[in-house]
């Protein structure tokens, strides 16, 4: 299963890689929004459950200049006319978004398990993963997972061993995106 019109683009700065894959999810769904436009509607947050942790022109690989995760985008994909369904998922719930037509992008742990937990004020407990990654999930077959990603410019593919052991370490943290 394939979705179509998924294209290749490189996220323009170095930690960009979340709102670049939403660009290329909405490319595909007939709608290219820029991960600029994304990023003016995104909240900033020490938590990246709630908002865009660190510097988006930072080094990849570290846990103070970061990213975001899949809930504080739903809110951006709706203000850009899409529907974002953000899930901690199994391999089934993935094949299930793609079949659906739902071009999904998957937070992976491109390092392995380089992981610690960190705490807001009110205790609120959060998970940083160093070299975390955000691709773009648009297809599948009995032996892995297409994707495109923005920090190569390049489509991969990942046999489902080696995609679910770095998805696992995310939790298996997607965000599916329809119209």
């Amino acid at each position: 299963v394939v979705i179509p019109n998924v294209v290749t683009y490189q996220q323009q700065r170095g930690l960009s890689c979340e709102y670049a894959s939403l660009a290329i999810a909405t490319g595909a769904l007939g709608n290219w929004t820029s991960e600029y436009d994304f990023e003016s509607v995104v909240p900033l947050n020490d938590n990246p459950h709630w908002g865009y942790r660190g510097n988006i022109n930072g080094t990849w690989g570290n846990t103070d200049d970061y990213g975001v995760y899949a809930a504080p985008l739903v809110p951006a994909l709706e203000h850009f006319g899409f529907t974002g369904t953000a899930f901690y998922g199994e391999t089934g719930d993935l094949k299930a978004a793609i079949d659906r037509g739902e071009p999904t992008l998957v937070w992976l742990g491109m390092g392995g398990d380089i992981t610690h937990n960190e705490y807001t004020a009110d205790g609120t407990r959060y998970q940083l993963t160093q070299y975390m990654h955000v691709m773009v999930a648009y297809g599948y077959d009995d032996g892995g997972v297409y994707l495109s990603d923005p920090g190569t410019g390049k489509y991969k593919y990942y046999d489902w061993g080696t995609f679910n052991w770095m998805w696992g370490i995310m939790d298996g943290m997607a965000l599916s995106v329809s119209r």
